[in-house]
């Protein structure tokens, strides 16, 4: 007797439970809307897509309330969160972001905010946009990155896995 089970044959909470058993890092990405506010999101999609050019992706679910935010930002970052993080991880999760939490970022030079004392930051430019079922995978192409000033052994990155968030033990 197997356990595969051909496509259509299983509901999303199937799926859903499966899916959850992959742990995955936890990141916020994060831009600046026309009107200068900064908007964040938290996600667990990061992917890590090509080196030359340097791509990274991302995925949103099409029915988002900020689905045109995202979908039309021509610069963005993506913050990965470390394990202290957690409150962010659960704030940027809530729609839509909050004005007063300007504090949780620092803009870089460019004018792209980015977490404060996030574990990594990859800077990106819009690259393109691919429709997936009922997700829009948002592709960047990174123009700038960098780490936190925590030492490596200190920087336990946030991670997400059957539907909690943890850490990794070392």
């Amino acid at each position: 007797m197997s356990d595969v089970q051909s496509a259509g044959h299983f509901d999303q909470a199937e799926y859903r439970s499966v899916a959850g058993s992959f742990a995955t890092g936890v990141c916020v990405v994060s831009v600046c809307e026309p009107n200068g506010q900064v908007s964040g999101i938290t996600i667990n999609s990061f992917l890590s897509v090509s080196l030359e050019p340097v791509l990274v992706s991302w995925s949103l679910q099409n029915t988002s309330s900020q689905f045109d935010l995202w979908t039309k930002a021509q610069n963005f970052s993506i913050s990965v969160l470390a394990a202290d993080q957690r409150h962010l991880a659960e704030r940027y999760a809530a729609k839509p972001s909050d004005p007063s939490w300007v504090g949780d970022f620092v803009l870089s030079d460019r004018g792209v905010p980015r977490v404060r004392g996030a574990l990594a930051y990859l800077e990106c430019r819009h690259w393109s946009l691919y429709r997936a079922g009922d997700h829009t995978l948002i592709f960047g192409e990174v123009v700038a990155l960098g780490g936190s000033e925590r030492p490596l052994a200190q920087g336990k990155p946030l991670i997400y896995f059957g539907s909690e968030f943890g850490e990794i033990k070392r």
